[in-house]
């Protein structure tokens, strides 16, 4: 019996154990070990029952989350080894033998397959599934879209294969799918062993077995079916997201075909998926976001002989709304919070905002009702700096210049204790400048959480020269385990691992303008391949002379450097509007004239940045949408190679997890760089070449490209830690 599966026998009955902790992932070792055990019991005449269950702690490796959290992603990327999950679903079904599935914790995808092939089904009171297939780009792929409207119909079907999020098996809507429900205090495995002897009993005096597949009461109301399905298509038809759509039409099948013909249909459609550029950007996606917290100052920090202590209170100075949010976050990870503001007028005033969003946090559901009498009380402001030498983590958060940071930095060096490490939130000043305010440099890192910080998924980590691997690890420790956030590490100290890449893109955007291109057809192409709001109007969004200075910043530009004809054009035209009062949405005007919240185009725009006459001038045919994709993927993913090669960024799909959780990227593209990946790098290459005469110095192929596209690589081949090689090569 391989590692991966326990199997003891309780009178007849044989508990097969899944036992690979912490998530039982249906990995081919699992089910190769899961089918002999499952053979072996099949022809085991002393066993008359089978009971399948993820219960139990493994000595080594602790205790499973649930009966299993499905396929490993890893494998579909080569495709499943035999048994795949399909056959093994189909083996367990078709067992002579009675199957009786034990589901406890969290079950999710291929799991709640294997579940469903059973011929019984217990949970525990603590047993939720979920199909978080959709969100990968994917459909079910071993008899859930045929077994689920079955038993529950077409409308609880969809409703579970759709909704992504986990739902109680005590719930009323999927009772159906479990036969007993077992209470808290009440002995699980005992349970299903008595279950299991009742079947098989059963199945000895010659009753037949239950199989899922041939149950039929979801499928009695042809008319109510039919009109869900009609319903849940029209809603899914507009997703770029095409695996809600197979899936629909999948639960249809199930709804028209017999039971083999459906199992054929739903396969074809998960192949189908699979190897789908939606599938592969989407997965790219979650694989991005795991892979990121994975830094080389936590490796070596973990190999060091004293471990890093955990971060248990944080200080936060500043009232804004930025510092608000921040304070949020932490409450929502039930961290307690000293808040510092300068007067008692102020600290009221941030004590209401305090009030207003946790409030909203509450409504949302991050933190429970009954919770927030006591993450409030987590919280205490004060206007005596003194009292933030209690927090270990001392967190600036206020207005973004470098004369103010650095006297807060220094102010809070003088309160702060020994270990305790300082953060700056600054986004255009160098770590190293607020750290040398300091006496403990090694203690000093920069923390950007993209605005709202209570609201947002990500998290970027900036070290500055001096940051030890043991405040880097502490940081992230506490923003992965405690505040469940995306954690990126950022190698710069102007702005974060996102700023360079979207410099390119407003670059990028400026170019299409000289060609004849104007605000709205580029962000109209923009917003059709996913984009929420385009370039410009995002722009618009963030205020014309905050997107100037940040710029200036990231370009180390200098005001006395304005006319320098090495200034980015979209600088010159960001200028250029906001010195004629056009500053964006707020003053009603920008690249789009704004009303009522919405943006109109402005042909006047083009006169103002001297472009009128650039406008089909030459009679050249206007600049195809896939054109105007293609510059920007282009400009984007040449940054991140130039990102890459500076050290700024560790990894390719480090750059993507920031771009889609910031940016506005469409996850369904998988970043710039992933995007560039299913392009192709040659191509992307070549298109590069073409547009540099349009400009040299955003279109100039990285050399990491034409390295990259020698050895028959992919910037995906640059993400995995522990390879020789972990920069771009050239």
């Amino acid at each position: 019996m391989g590692r991966t599966i326990r199997q003891e026998q309780c009178d007849g009955v044989a508990v097969l154990r899944l036992a690979d902790a912490p998530s039982n992932l249906l990995t081919q070792a699992l089910r190769a070990d899961l089918d002999d055990a499952l053979s072996q019991a099949i022809a085991d005449p002393e066993t008359r029952a089978i009971v399948l269950t993820g219960l139990g702690d493994d000595p080594t490796r602790g205790p499973t989350r649930g009966f299993s959290a499905g396929l490993d992603l890893r494998e579909a990327e080569t495709g499943f080894a035999a048994p795949d999950p399909a056959a093994l679903c189909r083996k367990i079904e078709d067992s002579p033998k009675p199957v009786v599935a034990l589901l406890h914790g969290l079950t999710t995808g291929a799991g709640v397959e294997l579940a469903l092939a059973c011929h019984a089904r217990l949970a525990t009171a603590d047993a939720s599934i979920g199909f978080p297939d959709v969100m990968m780009g994917l459909s079910p792929c071993a008899g859930a879209t045929q077994i689920l409207p079955r038993i529950l119909g077409a409308q609880g079907a969809l409703d579970l294969l759709l909704t992504q999020q986990p739902r109680r098996l005590r719930a009323r809507a999927l009772r159906p799918l479990v036969e007993w429900l077992i209470g808290e205090d009440e002995d699980a495995l005992a349970a299903a062993l008595g279950v299991a002897r009742e079947l098989g009993k059963d199945r000895a005096a010659g009753d037949p077995l239950r199989r899922s597949g041939e149950r039929a009461e979801g499928l009695a109301d042809f008319a109510a079916n039919a009109a869900a399905v009609a319903a849940r298509r029209e809603q899914v038809a507009q997703s770029p997201n095409i695996a809600g759509r197979r899936i629909v039409d999948c639960v249809e099948a199930a709804c028209l075909l017999p039971y083999e013909a459906g199992l054929s249909y739903e396969a074809v459609a998960f192949q189908d998926l699979l190897e789908s550029d939606l599938s592969k950007a989407l997965r790219h996606a979650i694989f991005a976001e795991r892979r990121a917290p994975n830094m080389p100052e936590l490796a070596r920090a973990a190999s060091a002989a004293a471990a890093a202590p955990p971060l248990r209170q944080a200080g936060i100075v500043g009232g804004g709304a930025q510092a608000a949010g921040m304070a949020v976050a932490c409450l929502e990870g039930g961290v307690p919070v000293v808040h510092f503001e300068r007067d008692e007028v102020a600290l009221t005033a941030l004590e209401g905002r305090m009030d207003a969003m946790l409030a909203q946090a509450a409504k949302a559901g991050r933190i429970p009702e009954a919770e927030l009498p006591r993450r409030r009380a987590l919280w205490r402001g004060t206007t005596r700096l003194a009292d933030m030498a209690g927090a270990d983590l001392l967190i600036e958060v206020v207005a973004d210049n470098p004369t103010t940071k650095t006297q807060v930095m220094a102010a809070l060096d003088r309160v702060a204790s020994q270990g305790a490490v300082l953060v700056t939130t600054s986004t255009r000043y160098p770590i190293d400048q607020m750290a040398a305010a300091t006496t403990r440099p090694a203690q000093v890192l920069g923390l950007r959480l993209p605005v709202p910080g209570h609201l947002t998924r990500l998290a970027e980590v900036i070290p500055g020269r001096a940051t030890s691997d043991q405040t880097v690890t502490r940081i992230v420790t506490l923003l992965r385990d405690r505040l469940r956030r995306i954690v990126v590490r950022c190698g710069t100290g102007v702005g974060g691992l996102g700023e360079p890449i979207m410099a390119a893109l407003h670059q990028a955007g400026a170019s299409m303008l000289r060609l004849g291109a104007t605000p709205d057809e580029i962000d109209s192409a923009l917003i059709d391949h996913g984009f929420a709001q385009g370039l410009f109007r995002q722009m618009d969004m963030m205020g014309l002379e905050n997107c100037l200075a940040r710029g200036r910043a990231l370009a180390g530009q200098g005001r006395a450097a304005q006319d320098s004809a090495h200034v980015p054009a979209y600088l010159d035209d960001l200028d250029r509007l906001v010195m004629a009062g056009r500053t964006g949405q707020g003053a009603g005007r920008g690249y789009f004239l704004w009303q009522d919240g919405q943006a109109h185009a402005d042909p006047a725009v083009l006169a103002i940045l001297d472009l009128a006459a650039a406008r089909r001038a030459d009679n050249a045919p206007p600049l195809a949408p896939e054109a105007i994709v293609l510059r920007a993927v282009a400009a984007m993913a040449n940054a991140g190679a130039r990102a890459l090669r500076a050290g700024v960024a560790l990894r390719p799909s480090d750059i993507d997890a920031v771009m889609i959780n910031a940016h506005g990227f469409p996850r369904w593209h998988g970043g710039p760089m992933k995007a560039a990946d299913l392009v192709g790098l040659f191509d992307i290459l070549q298109a590069l070449k073409r547009f540099t005469a349009e400009d040299p110095a955003l279109y100039t192929p990285d050399p990491g490209f034409a390295a990259l596209v020698k050895e028959g690589e992919s910037f995906d081949a640059l993400n995995l830690i522990g390879r020789k090689r972990r920069t771009i090569p050239g």
